[in-house]
């Protein structure tokens, strides 16, 4: 009886194929990685000044949600006074006295965007200008405010209405 091996290739004549690849293959594929990955970087580039204005605009809005938020719950007014020359914030609330004149105190760290040790800190993002510090009464009511964020060639206008809702624009 007669058997013959499959898939070998002994005594056939034939050469085993070649394994692994060129030195010319593995060139190319880098080259076209390496081409792919910098229009990548290119591209990202252009989307940081927007990523940090979203995420000031994300920090403000959260900040101003819960300075009403706190005002309701502490039955004690609250306002955040906006520093455009600095490009920061600060929360206060509105000491027990409740005098006319506004005497409040620091609620939590200041919000700086231009300084690296600080975890509001959002590079290129300037704090151009605001009408008021909004004022957030115990029944949740503000003093209307805007306030404008401009980071590359991009703006957005935040806006506070009479009620408490915060809108971006």
């Amino acid at each position: 009886m007669f058997t013959k091996k499959l898939n070998t290739y002994e005594g056939e004549g034939l050469r085993c194929p070649a394994r692994g690849l060129t030195l010319l293959e593995i060139v190319v594929t880098m080259g076209l990685i390496s081409l792919l990955a910098a229009l990548v970087g290119f591209g990202f580039r252009d989307l940081y000044p927007s990523l940090h204005l979203q995420g000031a605009v994300k920090d403000i809005v959260l900040d101003i949600q819960t300075a009403r938020m706190m005002a309701i719950a502490q039955n004690r007014s609250y306002r955040i006074v906006f520093s455009p020359d600095q490009e920061s914030y600060q929360l206060e609330k509105a000491s027990a006295s409740g005098g006319v004149q506004w005497t409040g105190t620091p609620a939590g760290i200041p919000r700086e965007f231009n300084n690296p040790d600080n975890p509001y800190h959002h590079p290129g993002v300037d704090l151009l200008s605001s009408s008021f510090n909004p004022v957030f009464s115990p029944r949740g009511t503000a003093v209307g405010a805007s306030l404008l964020l401009k980071s590359g060639g991009r703006q957005k206008l935040i806006t506070i209405s009479s009620q408490g809702r915060v809108k971006v624009q």
